[in-house]
């Protein structure tokens, strides 16, 4: 038994050494930065601004902070899916915050290790030339490419591996006509939507084998049914709590005591219009938002978010009516909701008549804008974004960034993985157009519409949003590449 499975025990091992030995050779290249020591968290995880809104509900819970329970802020619906809180909640339930954190990057870093032994017999199966399995196989275990938010208390630290779980699970069911391994993968892609919605898609793999299997409509949807009813309840207690119905991630709300409010919502949707990067309009914004609060409504807030559009681009009237939309709210931040958040609400519970009018402002420049700049907004700048999400090298590790940047071997290793990206990112448009499995062609499918729904409608360059493609992108080098080899054979 042992024999049969040294390979995937040893693929594991060198993935799982290879994740920590990256990771802590960063948290220690951090700890020697004193622009980035503060990022490392007491429990050895990189920090990051969505880390307290997974983490804290779980401390919540179990009654470790009672300043979140305590509060006179009314109840609201939950920003996040619950799933990643279960992943925390487990050691929680028997260690301390830090030790808890450990644990969890612990636990990523075996379900990464998990996936590609799983990967490995995927391949193995389907019959994939024992060349492509270990060269890719390889580069999956060895490559930084694939590691780095395995350090993160984010929902990236387990969602790429369980959608490689989702994929691999029904190919296994699909050639061995398993009923377990059917099941196998459909509960996975439940814990995959629970913990991250938007990457309900993955589970597109799993319906041509669940039809296969039983050719049966009404039992493949009640399986969907019973994959996704844990998002589904939770949706619902949410737009109960929120009297009305409310998104999956619910980012700009009414009675938000901070800066995601719906002009905030308003501005964003302005500036992705122009083209800009979210880190670009982030960086002028809430700077914007901590000055307004404190009554510092400078003008030259306004004019750095002017400059995010397009030289030229915007009429003398336009550019007029945005600088004083702009004031109005921070007057707003100022005047009503500074006040209110030390009030006995703790917050304005609903959209102000002052933000109302601010919002149908910015949406009608917006229109306006849309109008007359249509190929900009509706082509360069979803193809601009797309580059971008394709065309790097997925190395986000401060290591890489600042410690060794611009080494020579700093610099290969930069273009390799560049260029082992982009070609995986091709790999995934190839299994949707060529005859390969039907899950790892509908799998394929969804990537790809993920992928456009990423730079054309939230147009965000983040690369943690991609990680699930890539690490099923991997899946689709295999079986393209062997789809080839398989076709030159045939032809000799």
């Amino acid at each position: 038994m042992l024999r049969r499975y040294r390979t995937h025990l040893f693929l594991a091992l060198v993935a799982f050494a290879c994740a920590q030995g990256w990771n802590r050779w960063n948290i220690q290249a951090m700890l020697h930065d004193p622009m980035t020591a503060q990022q490392v968290s007491a429990g050895g995880s990189v920090m990051a601004v969505d880390d307290a809104s997974y983490l804290q509900a779980v401390d919540a819970l179990l009654g470790d902070r009672p300043d979140l329970v305590n509060t006179a802020l009314p109840a609201r619906p939950d920003l996040r899916a619950p799933g990643y809180r279960l992943w925390y909640l487990l050691p929680r339930l028997f260690f301390p915050p830090t030790t808890s954190v450990r644990l969890l990057i612990l636990f990523q870093c075996m379900l990464y290790a998990l996936a590609v032994a799983l990967l490995w017999e995927t391949l193995r199966m389907h019959d994939i030339a024992p060349l492509i399995r270990w060269t890719l196989c390889l580069l999956f275990v060895v490559m930084p490419t694939f590691h780095g938010f395995l350090f993160h208390t984010l929902t990236e630290g387990v969602t790429p591996a369980l959608s490689l779980a989702v994929l691999c699970g029904s190919l296994i069911a699909y050639t061995t006509r398993s009923t377990k391994w059917l099941v196998f993968a459909a509960v996975i892609w439940a814990l995959l939507v629970f913990t991250r919605p938007a990457l309900v898609w993955v589970g597109a793999a799993v319906i041509p084998t669940a039809w296969l299997l039983w050719r049966s409509f009404p039992r493949v949807a009640f399986m969907v049914v019973l994959v996704l009813a844990p998002t589904a309840i939770w949706w619902v207690r949410n737009s109960i709590m929120s009297g009305e119905p409310v998104g999956l991630h619910p980012v700009y709300r009414a009675d938000e005591p901070g800066i995601n409010r719906p002009v905030h919502g308003a501005f964003w949707e302005l500036a992705k219009s122009w083209g800009a990067r979210g880190d670009q309009f982030h960086g002028v914004i809430e700077p914007a938002f901590r000055a307004a609060m404190v009554c510092d409504t400078s003008s030259v807030y306004a004019a750095q978010f002017i400059q995010l559009a397009p030289s030229g681009s915007l009429t003398t009237q336009q550019e007029a009516e945005l600088r004083d939309a702009f004031h109005r709210w921070q007057r707003f931040n100022c005047t009503e909701l500074a006040p209110a958040l030390i009030g006995a609400d703790r917050t304005l519970k609903h959209t102000s008549p002052t933000e109302q009018e601010i919002e149908r402002t910015l949406e009608r420049i917006t229109s306006e804008w849309r109008g007359s700049h249509l190929l900009h907004h509706h082509a360069f700048v979803p193809l601009h974004v797309l580059r971008d999400l394709v065309a790097h090298s997925n190395l986000n590790l401060i290591l890489f960034q600042r410690t060794l940047r611009g080494k020579p071997l700093m610099e290969f290793l930069r273009w390799c993985s560049a260029i082992l990206h982009v070609a995986l990112m091709i790999a995934v448009l190839l299994a949707a157009l060529l005859r390969v499995p039907s899950p790892l062609r509908w799998c394929a499918w969804g990537a790809c519409a993920y992928v456009g729904y990423l730079a054309y409608v939230q147009r965000g360059v983040e690369e943690r949003y991609t990680l699930p493609v890539l690490f099923i992108a991997v899946a689709c080098a295999a079986f393209v590449l062997g789809r080839g080899g398989a076709e030159t054979q045939r032809a000799h």
